[in-house]
Parts: structure tokens; sequence; C-alpha cells
């Protein structure tokens, strides 16, 4: 008896989700936190730098963003 795995998917065949990436207003939002002192933490080391998509649109990773904000939690903020 020959049995069909077309219902069973290969991990390998499976494409993962894409990064989710965050404008400006998205991170802002879920850090509290508005332009200038993000801008500062990025310049001192202290929060995820953003991507450079183009000459003029960066974008922040979600998963960054989130472990930033976990780390705080963890860290008991400032």
């Amino acid at each position: 008896m020959i049995q069909s795995n077309r219902h069973l998917s290969s991990p390998a065949t499976e494409k993962p989700e894409p990064e989710r990436l965050l404008a400006l207003p998205e991170v802002e939002q879920q850090t509290s936190l508005k332009k200038t002192t993000i801008y500062g933490l990025v310049r001192d080391g202290k929060f995820p730098p953003p991507i450079r998509l183009t000459r003029r649109a960066s974008r922040w990773p979600a998963s960054q963003v989130q472990a930033w904000i976990v780390d705080r939690i963890k860290a008991g903020a400032v």
C-alpha cells in the first residue's frame, strides 16, 4: 500500500515569516519614547539602529525593538 505524502509539509519548503519593519511612529508608540530620545539612544548605542531602506526611508526590525523593550523591563528600566 502506497501512501501519499501530499498533506505533509516539509520544513525546508515552508517560507519563514518575513521580519516586520516598524516606522518611527510605530517605534514611538511601542516604546513611549519620542524621536529625539530614540535617535539619542541609537547614537549612544543603547537602542537598535534603524535599517536604511532608501535615501529617505528607515525602519526598525520589530524583533529588535521588542527585545529592547524586554531588556528594559528585565533591567528595571533606567
